[in-house]
Protein backbone atom coordinates (compact mmCIF):
# COMPACT_ATOMS: atom_id res chain seq x y z
CA UNK A 1 0.00 0.00 0.00
CA UNK A 2 1.19 3.61 -0.86
CA UNK A 3 0.49 4.45 2.43
CA UNK A 4 3.08 2.56 4.32
CA UNK A 5 6.14 3.32 1.52
CA UNK A 6 9.44 5.24 3.07
CA UNK A 7 10.37 7.65 0.87
CA UNK A 8 14.57 8.62 1.24
CA UNK A 9 17.29 9.81 -1.17
CA UNK A 10 19.20 6.55 -1.68
CA UNK A 11 21.95 4.90 -3.66
CA UNK A 12 21.22 2.36 -6.23
CA UNK A 13 24.18 -0.09 -7.41
CA UNK A 14 23.31 -2.24 -10.84
CA UNK A 15 25.15 -5.03 -11.52
CA UNK A 16 25.06 -7.15 -14.66
CA UNK A 17 27.42 -10.50 -15.52
CA UNK A 18 29.07 -10.28 -19.02
CA UNK A 19 28.58 -13.94 -20.73
CA UNK A 20 26.00 -15.59 -19.04
CA UNK A 21 23.97 -16.61 -21.41
CA UNK A 22 26.93 -17.91 -23.49
CA UNK A 23 27.58 -19.73 -20.16
CA UNK A 24 23.86 -20.64 -19.52
CA UNK A 25 23.60 -22.56 -22.69
CA UNK A 26 27.28 -24.66 -21.90
CA UNK A 27 27.44 -27.19 -18.97
CA UNK A 28 24.96 -27.46 -16.10
CA UNK A 29 27.71 -28.40 -13.61
CA UNK A 30 29.93 -25.15 -14.77
CA UNK A 31 26.57 -22.79 -14.89
CA UNK A 32 25.52 -23.76 -11.35
CA UNK A 33 29.06 -23.62 -10.17
CA UNK A 34 30.12 -20.32 -11.54
CA UNK A 35 27.12 -18.88 -10.66
CA UNK A 36 27.01 -19.92 -6.96
CA UNK A 37 30.38 -18.11 -6.71
CA UNK A 38 29.44 -15.30 -7.97
CA UNK A 39 26.08 -14.82 -5.54
CA UNK A 40 28.03 -15.82 -2.80
CA UNK A 41 30.77 -13.32 -3.71
CA UNK A 42 28.62 -10.64 -4.44
CA UNK A 43 26.41 -10.76 -1.19
CA UNK A 44 29.46 -10.76 0.69
CA UNK A 45 30.97 -7.59 -0.63
CA UNK A 46 27.60 -5.85 -0.84
CA UNK A 47 27.21 -6.74 3.09
CA UNK A 48 30.61 -5.74 3.59
CA UNK A 49 29.62 -2.12 2.57
CA UNK A 50 26.41 -2.12 4.47
CA UNK A 51 23.94 -2.38 1.20
CA UNK A 52 20.94 -4.24 1.29
CA UNK A 53 20.78 -6.86 -1.82
CA UNK A 54 17.52 -7.76 -3.65
CA UNK A 55 17.29 -11.05 -4.79
CA UNK A 56 19.70 -12.21 -7.36
CA UNK A 57 17.89 -12.45 -10.71
CA UNK A 58 19.92 -14.61 -12.90
CA UNK A 59 22.73 -12.49 -14.08
CA UNK A 60 21.38 -9.27 -12.58
CA UNK A 61 21.87 -7.99 -8.96
CA UNK A 62 20.26 -4.70 -7.43
CA UNK A 63 21.71 -3.58 -4.07
CA UNK A 64 20.66 -0.11 -1.80
CA UNK A 65 22.03 2.08 0.89
CA UNK A 66 20.49 4.08 3.13
CA UNK A 67 17.52 2.37 3.80
CA UNK A 68 18.09 0.14 6.65
CA UNK A 69 19.86 3.09 8.37
CA UNK A 70 20.68 6.88 7.21
CA UNK A 71 24.55 7.25 6.05
CA UNK A 72 25.57 10.60 5.15
CA UNK A 73 28.33 8.80 3.03
CA UNK A 74 25.68 6.05 1.35
CA UNK A 75 26.97 7.08 -2.21
CA UNK A 76 31.05 6.88 -1.44
CA UNK A 77 29.83 3.31 0.61
CA UNK A 78 28.37 2.45 -2.78
CA UNK A 79 30.74 3.15 -5.39
CA UNK A 80 33.55 1.64 -2.89
CA UNK A 81 31.31 -1.79 -3.08
CA UNK A 82 30.95 -1.66 -6.69
CA UNK A 83 35.01 -1.18 -6.75
CA UNK A 84 35.22 -4.43 -5.06
CA UNK A 85 32.82 -5.96 -7.09
CA UNK A 86 35.08 -5.45 -10.13
CA UNK A 87 38.06 -7.15 -7.75
CA UNK A 88 36.40 -10.09 -6.36
CA UNK A 89 34.54 -11.08 -9.94
CA UNK A 90 37.83 -10.54 -11.83
CA UNK A 91 39.54 -13.24 -9.35
CA UNK A 92 36.47 -15.29 -10.21
CA UNK A 93 37.39 -15.41 -13.91
CA UNK A 94 33.83 -13.02 -14.40
CA UNK A 95 33.45 -9.49 -15.80
CA UNK A 96 30.93 -7.01 -15.04
CA UNK A 97 29.05 -3.86 -15.63
CA UNK A 98 27.93 -1.84 -13.28
CA UNK A 99 26.14 1.01 -12.42
CA UNK A 100 25.54 3.18 -9.55
CA UNK A 101 22.94 6.04 -9.13
CA UNK A 102 21.12 8.75 -6.71
CA UNK A 103 18.10 10.45 -5.88
CA UNK A 104 14.93 10.19 -4.12
CA UNK A 105 12.89 6.72 -4.03
CA UNK A 106 10.32 5.15 -2.36
CA UNK A 107 10.59 1.83 -0.72
CA UNK A 108 8.93 -0.44 1.23
CA UNK A 109 6.18 -3.21 0.47
CA UNK A 110 4.05 -3.34 -2.09
CA UNK A 111 1.84 -5.76 -4.01
CA UNK A 112 -1.40 -7.42 -3.24
CA UNK A 113 -1.85 -9.55 -0.03
CA UNK A 114 -0.92 -13.13 -1.29
CA UNK A 115 2.04 -11.55 -3.86
CA UNK A 116 3.82 -9.10 -1.92
CA UNK A 117 7.43 -7.72 -2.30
CA UNK A 118 9.70 -5.47 -0.86
CA UNK A 119 10.23 -2.47 -3.27
CA UNK A 120 12.17 0.31 -4.59
CA UNK A 121 11.19 2.83 -6.92
CA UNK A 122 12.46 5.93 -8.59
CA UNK A 123 13.63 8.19 -10.92
CA UNK A 124 17.59 6.65 -9.83
CA UNK A 125 16.32 3.24 -10.25
CA UNK A 126 15.40 3.61 -13.91
CA UNK A 127 18.07 5.87 -14.65
CA UNK A 128 20.77 2.85 -13.59
CA UNK A 129 19.17 0.59 -16.00
CA UNK A 130 19.67 3.46 -18.41
CA UNK A 131 23.63 3.09 -17.30
CA UNK A 132 23.83 -0.79 -17.59
CA UNK A 133 22.84 -0.59 -21.28
CA UNK A 134 25.38 2.20 -21.77
CA UNK A 135 27.65 0.04 -20.24
CA UNK A 136 26.84 -3.04 -22.94
CA UNK A 137 27.73 -0.03 -25.74
CA UNK A 138 30.83 1.17 -24.74
CA UNK A 139 34.50 0.01 -23.25
CA UNK A 140 33.36 1.69 -19.36
CA UNK A 141 33.05 -0.37 -16.11
CA UNK A 142 31.75 1.29 -13.27
CA UNK A 143 29.52 4.47 -13.92
CA UNK A 144 27.83 6.55 -11.94
CA UNK A 145 25.36 9.74 -12.65
CA UNK A 146 25.84 13.25 -11.03
CA UNK A 147 24.43 12.74 -7.52
CA UNK A 148 26.61 10.07 -6.87
CA UNK A 149 29.90 11.72 -8.48
CA UNK A 150 28.88 14.59 -6.54
CA UNK A 151 29.36 12.50 -2.83
CA UNK A 152 32.73 10.16 -4.55
CA UNK A 153 34.93 13.13 -6.32
CA UNK A 154 36.49 13.16 -3.03
CA UNK A 155 37.10 9.69 -2.29
CA UNK A 156 37.73 8.39 -6.14
CA UNK A 157 39.65 8.74 -8.76
CA UNK A 158 36.86 9.60 -11.78
CA UNK A 159 36.29 11.39 -15.24
CA UNK A 160 33.85 12.38 -17.13
CA UNK A 161 32.43 10.10 -19.84
CA UNK A 162 29.34 11.08 -21.84
CA UNK A 163 26.32 13.66 -21.93
CA UNK A 164 23.28 11.87 -21.57
CA UNK A 165 20.12 13.00 -22.89
CA UNK A 166 17.04 11.81 -20.14
CA UNK A 167 13.33 11.12 -20.98
CA UNK A 168 12.75 14.32 -19.42
CA UNK A 169 14.32 16.87 -21.21
CA UNK A 170 17.39 16.98 -18.51
CA UNK A 171 21.02 16.07 -20.02
CA UNK A 172 22.67 13.93 -17.15
CA UNK A 173 26.34 13.99 -16.71
CA UNK A 174 27.59 10.39 -16.75
CA UNK A 175 31.28 9.34 -15.23
CA UNK A 176 33.68 6.42 -14.83
CA UNK A 177 34.85 5.38 -11.36
CA UNK A 178 38.53 4.42 -12.32
CA UNK A 179 40.12 3.39 -8.65
CA UNK A 180 39.71 4.76 -4.88
CA UNK A 181 41.72 7.93 -3.86
CA UNK A 182 44.95 6.03 -1.94
CA UNK A 183 44.80 7.35 1.97
CA UNK A 184 42.72 10.56 2.67
CA UNK A 185 39.21 9.62 0.47
CA UNK A 186 37.25 9.45 3.73
CA UNK A 187 38.79 12.76 5.24
CA UNK A 188 38.34 14.63 1.87
CA UNK A 189 34.62 13.44 2.24
CA UNK A 190 34.16 14.78 5.87
CA UNK A 191 35.93 17.97 4.73
CA UNK A 192 33.10 18.30 1.99
CA UNK A 193 30.78 17.66 4.46
CA UNK A 194 31.90 20.49 6.65
CA UNK A 195 32.30 23.14 3.47
CA UNK A 196 28.30 21.89 2.78
CA UNK A 197 27.61 22.57 5.81
CA UNK A 198 29.35 26.09 5.92
CA UNK A 199 28.11 26.96 2.78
Amino acid sequence: QVGRLQRRVVSVLQLDMEGFHTLAAGEEAQLIATHSAMVQAVSQVIQTFGGLSSPVMGDKVLAYWNLRSVRADHGVRCVEAALELRKVTAELGLGVRLACTGGPASFGPMGTNTHRAFTVVGPCVSLGFLLQKLAKLIPFRVLVDSTVHSQVRYAAQSRLALMLPLWDGRTERVYEVLAATDGDGEWMYQLKEKEDQLA
